[in-house]
């Protein structure tokens, strides 16, 4: 016997172990407990405090296997038992826990903790309904006890109900307010209730109740809760950055603390530098947002798919698309912790993406399996009447306005029309139909849809940005400065503002404006031989709103049988533009070959609505006189009329009507009537139809310049242009001109008239506008048929 009992630990050793156990320094004593059962099987002492001390070690493992080594006594302590039961539960053996507590709720019918065993166990193995249900009941039998409140918390939990979890963890916490284990419980389920500020309170009010991974996690859900509030629309502008601004002030506060934990935290920090990126998208610091992401994918760090469509945006807002579309791509496929079918936000942002990297087929097929696969009503939990799905509608308003960018204005404006007659109070829809109307040339119906889009959203971004865009399209120059600066107080992140305050920024520079031409022909006796043709004008930036001064200076040449002709010219003057008026005078200094002489000049076109406008004009010394008259010291003063109608961008036609009075006793009288419709639109080719239709009279019978009695010019043409290349601010096109038309000259009979054109148009930064155009025309003069050849270059530059 001495052998076996020098194994077993005396009474008084077993004792201290235990203590030791019981402080922490668990080791000794499983050491001492496994002899002795080895040398006493059936030691039940033993057998029952090595069963506990290894659920306070977290054994569960060792626990069964122990319990059934014994044979799965029942005889055991409570405390015991119930750590066998909770062993199999960790384990994830379900029957054997539910049986254990089922059996040992029977023979220790004063134990309670068997029966909250036995509901929190239903949870873990999928019987949620189960397990409120009996969840329950206990709370109904133990209303005062804060762990039947904890065992029902946890089966709502586990049922997908963090609210009502949430309800019953407050019963808890209210009953027993002092326990860690409860005050712990309730500060988890205010988090998984989406209550994390709440939570990172309570928490903070009670140091050490969670562990330090557990109080990150805590911190991290409030600062991502601050970050979601600051991207929600319905926040006004000012409350929204002022969230987002605590947002990050939080994060950059939070990652180089936890960046000092070392590994531990790297998870923790990690997930915090991709949520600040979502606050810096919130507060439109695209720039720093994607030079963030940059840093992040260059340490070898993933970012998470919920983040990618905010990168996405943001590189899409800084003009590189092709990026954007691949991380749109990226965020909308299927993937773990997604749904099946990816917001309508990312697929329209991967819309816009595609368009503007030119990929528009692709684009609308996107677009459109989108609207395919979004029902017209959803149904809410609880609510047995349909609503309208938000999101179909947004996604058929994008495909409108994506309608809109491609050119078929007619369809974009019947879709939208359509839309706000189903829904005329929706702001968005009206804000939409004013973008149609100004790209339709309708300036005034877009302000009349955004004046009643005022009133239900005063404050509104985009409705304020677009009767920013109205106004400087009917020339009010105040009204649009001051919705300008409202709007860079407001907003100065938004790109729609950003855009606002370029072209307010271009509107307030000076403007050159240069044309050029050389002619070569048979023999013009209109033009001459040889002709040079150059005029140039610059207007200084806008003085007191309305007013532009101006100087320019010209010269034309052509060479005749009697000689080389010549003109140079001198002006300055002052514009006025405002809304239905824009009016213009000038005086001009005038050489050709008999001094200088003074010129004047008057001008005025005023806008009766979005579709009629006449104007008027005058001048002294016309800059309009023949060359060839000049040459013979003949001038003319005229005067000119102007009727204008303009259905829309696609059509409009123009009547002139412009008496000449020459100073060789001859008075010509001229009209005119031109006319374009547009036959065709895509994306990159437009195809118009024009006509011209040109009569004159003079009086005099002879004059040393071509002076026809009466002429009749019939000329239709057709002109494509088509789209080389376009990418924001920068466009280029290329041209083709075809006309055939009759020329009928009194005395001297009908003939053809043909013309060929090719030209090219580059548009940059919203600054320089350049083209040229090459043609060939073949027509008869006085009965002669002449061949004209002409470049002519023009461009606009503000600076």
């Amino acid at each position: 016997m001495l052998p076996g009992m020098a194994a077993c630990a005396q009474p008084q050793d077993y004792d201290s172990l235990i203590r030791r156990a019981r402080n922490g320094d668990y080791q000794p004593a499983l050491s001492m407990l496994v002899q002795r059962l080895q040398h006493t099987p059936g030691d039940r002492r033993a057998l029952a405090d090595y069963l506990l001390i290894s659920d306070w070690a977290g054994h569960s493992q060792a626990i069964v296997q122990a319990y059934e080594q014994a044979g799965s006594p029942n005889n055991l302590p409570p405390q015991a038992l119930g750590a066998v039961a909770r062993a199999y539960r960790d384990t994830h053996r379900w029957g054997e826990a539910l049986a254990l507590y089922s059996s040992a709720e029977r023979r220790y019918p004063g134990q309670a903790a068997f029966a909250y065993g036995y509901v929190m166990t239903l949870a873990d193995a999928g019987r949620t309904a189960a397990a409120v249900q009996q969840g329950t009941r206990l709370v109904a039998a133990h209303a005062d006890s804060a762990d039947s409140h904890l065992a029902l918390s946890y089966a709502y939990q586990r049922a997908g109900q963090p609210y009502a979890a949430l309800a019953q963890a407050s019963w808890a916490y209210d009953l027993a307010p002092h326990k860690p284990y409860v005050i712990r419980a309730y500060i988890l389920a205010q988090q998984e209730a989406q209550l994390p500020r709440a939570a990172l309170g309570m928490a903070q009010a009670h140091p050490g109740i969670l562990q330090a991974a557990q109080t990150r996690s805590l911190q991290a859900d409030a600062a991502a809760q601050l970050t979601r509030a600051a991207a929600t629309e319905s926040r006004g502008g000012a409350n929204r950055y002022a969230l987002a601004d605590q947002a990050l002030a939080t994060y950059d506060r939070l990652i180089p603390e936890w960046k000092a934990l070392g590994p531990a935290a790297r998870a923790d920090v990690e997930r915090i530098e991709a949520d600040r990126l979502q606050a810096l998208a919130a507060r439109h610091r695209m720039a720093e947002l994607v030079a963030s992401y940059e840093a992040m994918q260059a340490a070898g760090q993933k970012v998470p798919s919920y983040v990618l469509s905010d990168v996405a945006t943001a590189y899409l807002s800084m003009h590189r698309p092709e990026i954007a579309t691949r991380l749109f791509r990226q965020a909308t496929e299927p993937g773990k912790g997604r749904d099946a079918m990816p917001s309508m936000e990312e697929r329209t942002g991967l819309f816009y993406a595609l368009t503007e990297s030119g990929q528009t087929e692709a684009a609308n097929t996107e677009l459109d399996q989108a609207l395919r696969q979004q029902p017209t009503w959803v149904y809410h939990k609880g609510d047995p009447l349909r609503n309208a799905n938000s999101a179909k509608l947004d996604a058929a308003l994008t495909r409108a306005l994506g309608t809109l960018y491609e050119g078929q204005t007619l369809q974009a404006q019947a879709e939208l029309d359509n839309m706000v007659s189903l829904a005329p109070g929706n702001t968005g829809l009206r804000t939409a139909r004013s973008q149609a109307y100004r790209a339709r040339a309708l300036p005034r119906l877009a302000e009349r849809d955004l004046k009643i889009a005022e009133t239900q959203a005063p404050r509104s971004i985009d409705v304020e940005v677009n009767q920013a865009e109205t106004a400087l399209a009917l020339q009010e120059w105040r009204q649009a400065k001051l919705l300008r600066d409202d709007l860079v107080a407001r907003a100065p992140e938004n790109s729609s503002v950003q855009r606002l305050a370029r072209e307010w920024q271009v509107h307030d520079m000076a403007e050159l404006r240069v044309t050029a031409s050389r002619g070569v022909s048979t023999n013009n006796p209109a033009l001459g031989s040889r002709d040079w043709n150059l005029d140039s004008v610059l207007y200084t930036p806008p003085i007191a709103e309305n007013w532009r001064a101006f100087a320019g200076a010209g010269y034309s040449e052509g060479e005749f049988e009697e000689g080389k002709g010549y003109y140079g010219w001198t002006r300055a003057g002052v514009e006025w533009r405002g809304r239905d008026l824009t009016a213009q005078a000038e005086i001009s200094g005038n050489r050709y070959g008999y001094g200088t002489r003074t010129g004047a000049a008057i001008t005025a076109a005023v806008d009766l609505d979005d579709h009629w406008q006449i104007g008027a004009g005058a001048a002294l010394l016309s800059r309009d006189t023949p060359l060839r008259a000049l040459k013979h010291d003949i001038t003319s003063n005229s005067l000119n009329a102007s009727l204008r109608w303009r259905g829309d961008e696609r059509r409009e036609w123009t009547l002139r009507v412009a008496p000449s009075f020459f100073s060789d006793g001859n008075n010509r009288l001229e009209l005119g009537l031109n006319g374009r419709q547009r036959l065709y639109t895509s994306p990159k080719v437009q195809v118009d139809a024009l006509l011209d239709l040109s009569a004159s009279h003079n009086t005099a019978d002879d004059a040393v310049y071509f002076n026809p009695k009466s002429d009749l010019t019939i000329l239709p043409a057709l002109q494509i242009t088509h789209t080389l290349y376009q990418r924001y601010e920068q466009r280029w096109d290329q041209q083709f001109l075809a006309a055939a038309g009759t020329y009928t000259q009194q005395h001297h009979g009908t003939g053809g008239i043909y013309t060929l054109g090719y030209g090219q148009r580059y548009q940059f930064n919203d600054v320089l506008d350049v083209g040229f155009m090459v043609s060939a025309t073949s027509r008869p003069y006085d009965g002669q048929r002449e061949r004209d050849f002409n470049f002519t270059v023009n461009m606009t530059y503000r600076f």
